[in-house]
């Protein structure tokens, strides 16, 4: 399951793969925001090249890189463009932006920035760390009037099919996050408000969006999470396998009731930390997939204290809960453990 979880990736719908097929999903959104199409002298054509993308949290990503666009040089058109851009998602005093180069070339005029960013997004991170997350750069016209419309510079890459990425730096560092694909998207922005214009208000606003699509690395989490989680669950049948009431291998363990409950004290410290740790990188997500196996170790330490003080309890007790010398406990452990896991793992994931 976690073999199908981590390579679990459906190309996103709605890609924009030529110029054609980025005007024609313009043309629709507009008819659905009841707008009129946007002639092509209007539409400028915007790029983006990605040298640096950091999550510095659960929500902000640090983006840097190059954006660029064709303004149409057309006197007659009767919209005319102009250049500019702003990201309506970066957190404020975190958006740095120098103009780069400007070209005049055939009929349009080329604009390019480096630009140095912090957006806040929204991500679903529930199924960690198998999670795959989308971060979007969503880039709007300075151009408020809405003579200037922006569309994606696909004819700049060499190839921007189903399954691939382009607009990044080849020698780009993602840390623990590798590339399942990038692509341009129209999306639909709802606002309740006309701004202050005397026009009615839309509800349906193709805004341009360029979009990386992420997977985390599944090792580096394995190791930093589920190694010290199972290393913890070994120690805990360690325990559970020294309760005897045979005083040969009562003597041979040292068992106490006293050693157990400090054993598992300490245990417990060590997984508390790790999941404080786990949950300080989500405050604001509700329990994700790996939290679950924590608890599960909270309950399997509950049962083995429980188990501990049934060694003193009267010997017509104990031989009703724990015959053969607690070989119940001690046989169904490490089937009902994972058997949990792979219960839990089944309704989260899948």
């Amino acid at each position: 399951m976690w073999y199908l979880a981590d390579k679990a990736f459906t190309p996103t719908e709605h890609q924009l793969l030529t110029i054609s097929m980025a005007r024609d999903n313009l043309k629709a959104k507009l008819a659905l925001a009841g707008k009129d199409s946007v002639p092509e002298c209007a539409q400028v054509a915007t790029g983006v090249y990605l040298q640096s993308l950091n999550f510095h949290s659960a929500n902000d990503v640090h983006i840097s890189g190059y954006i660029w666009q064709k303004v149409p040089i057309a006197p007659d058109c009767p919209l005319q463009a102009k250049a500019g851009f702003y990201f309506p998602e970066a957190v404020e005093g975190a958006n740095e932006l120098r103009k780069k180069y400007e070209h005049v070339q055939g009929n349009e005029t080329l604009h390019g920035w480096i630009f140095e960013t912090t957006v806040r997004q929204p991500f679903d991170y529930s199924k960690y760390p198998l999670d795959h997350q989308t971060v979007w750069l969503r880039i709007l016209s300075n151009d408020f009037d809405g003579y200037s419309t922006l569309i994606p510079d696909l004819a700049a890459y060499p190839d921007t099919g189903i399954k691939s990425y382009f607009g990044l730096d080849s020698d780009i560092v993602l840390g623990d996050w590798l590339i399942d694909e990038t692509f341009f998207d129209f999306k639909t922005a709802t606002y309740h408000t006309n701004f202050g214009y005397q026009t009615a208000t839309t509800e349906l606003n193709p805004e341009l969006h360029f979009n990386v699509v992420l997977k985390r690395k599944f090792v580096n989490a394995f190791v930093v999470n589920l190694i010290p989680m199972l290393t913890v669950a070994a120690l805990l049948f360690a325990v559970l396998m020294t309760i005897s009431r045979k005083r040969s291998t009562l003597a041979f363990n040292g068992f106490s009731i006293m050693s157990v409950i400090g054993t598992i004290s300490a245990l417990f410290f060590v997984v508390i930390l790790s999941h404080v740790n786990t949950r300080t990188k989500f405050p604001a997500q509700s329990i994700v997939y790996i939290e679950y196996f924590y608890l599960l170790l909270y309950i399997a330490m509950i049962l083995v204290v429980l188990c501990s003080f049934i060694f003193n309890a009267p010997v017509n007790v104990q031989r009703k809960l724990v015959m053969h010398d607690f070989m119940l406990p001690k046989l169904i452990y490490w089937p009902s453990l994972l058997l949990a896991m792979v219960v839990i793992s089944y309704w989260a994931l899948f």
